[in-house]
């Protein structure tokens, strides 16, 4: 009985553990590991960078390890299946987005944490699956075009402009779209099922091609003028641009349909205390500046960030990530099935 009670009370206990207590734990372990794209947070020379800021912070140096993994949702479910045959996880750290995070938030996955009342500088806000994640960057779903071969006075300024009978002879029969159809199931509890469907509808003659994310290279060069959506929009402006390049991007709807990046600390990490302290670490401003510098991303919560200086500048009202969590919570089979015979049949 004394177990059993011990056991129901470790989740109490972790969430009070104090910020020093975790440091020093943290320093006995010594290292964390996270399996992710070879990309993430700019790849091993990011994490260089990002272990010396590490040491700086929290006075000891600390092994920060990326591993090249699968995608999230292949992670995620690895994690997952680790932890059914109870093993140790093969990541110390799970970096996923909405809809995995949905699914590790279901299976009970993750460590819970404090992380606003332990970190003084993470804030409540960032905790996107209170106690479980923390926000690490957000990212936009959007319109990226050519301001070469797209005039000011003709450009969209939201997905509903790309089908307005007075703007769209631009870009008909030239236009874009993505590979899939997340982008317009993230707009429908904003907009409704009615009006998505009656959209893509509009935006189906519209088309003259299907472009996959990371392909900006394509509207830069004027093979297609316009993109209707990707995700990425404001990064892809501020590499481009900082090229020389005439791309422009911007937030597609209003709220701002968002991807929110998390970080989370799997329960069967064998390092936890170390990817505690990463997780927090990573809200950072000095964090976020590596993130800023390799990637052009970086959290709206945060400070003196790209992207929270565009969502104050341009007033964004950002997408609630709570009614994000319900889309993937309560999956509309039968709207995803129609968008995809309307767009990609």
């Amino acid at each position: 009985m004394l177990i059993i009670a011990s056991l129901l009370l470790l989740p109490q206990l972790v969430q009070a553990q104090k910020l020093e207590q975790i440091v020093a734990d943290a320093k006995k372990e010594g290292e964390v590991t996270l399996v992710a794209s070879a990309s993430t947070f700019g790849g091993k020379k990011g994490f260089a960078e990002l272990e010396a800021l590490f040491a700086k912070r929290f006075g000891f140096k600390g092994k920060l390890n990326l591993v090249g993994g699968p995608s999230f949702p292949q992670v995620a479910a690895r994690i997952i299946t680790e932890q059914k045959a109870g093993t140790k996880s093969s990541t110390d750290l799970y970096l996923g987005s909405d809809g995995t995070y949905v699914t590790m938030h279901q299976e009970k996955a993750l460590h819970r944490v404090n992380w606003s009342g332990t970190f003084p500088w993470v804030s409540k806000a960032m905790e996107i699956f209170p106690q479980e994640s923390v926000l690490v960057y957000d990212s936009f779903h959007g319109i990226i075009y050519n301001s070469n071969a797209i005039p000011k006075d003709k450009a969209p300024k939201s997905y509903d402009d790309l089908i307005d009978p007075a703007l769209s002879p631009t870009w008909a029969g030239k236009m874009a779209i993505p590979a899939y159809i997340h982008w317009l199931i993230r707009v429908s509890p904003m907009w409704g099922k009615e009006k998505v469907l009656s959209f893509a509808r509009k935006l189906a003659p519209l088309i003259g091609g299907r472009l996959r994310q990371g392909e900006e290279e394509r509207i830069v060069s004027g093979e297609f003028p316009i993109m209707a959506s990707t995700g990425g929009p404001l990064e892809a402006m501020w590499k481009w641009q900082a090229k020389g390049a005439p791309l422009i991007g911007l937030p597609g709807s209003s709220p701002a349909s968002c991807s929110y990046y998390q970080l989370g600390v799997p329960i069967n990490s064998v390092h936890p205390n170390m990817a505690k302290l990463f997780v927090a670490f990573m809200t950072t401003r000095e964090a976020q500046s590596v993130l800023e510098k390799l990637d052009y991303r970086s959290s709206h919560l945060v400070d003196g960030t790209l992207m929270a200086k565009y969502v104050k500048d341009n007033k964004v009202k950002m997408q609630d990530p709570k009614e994000l969590n319900e889309v993937f919570q309560k999956e509309d089979t039968g709207l995803e099935e129609e968008l995809t015979r309307i767009l990609l049949k």
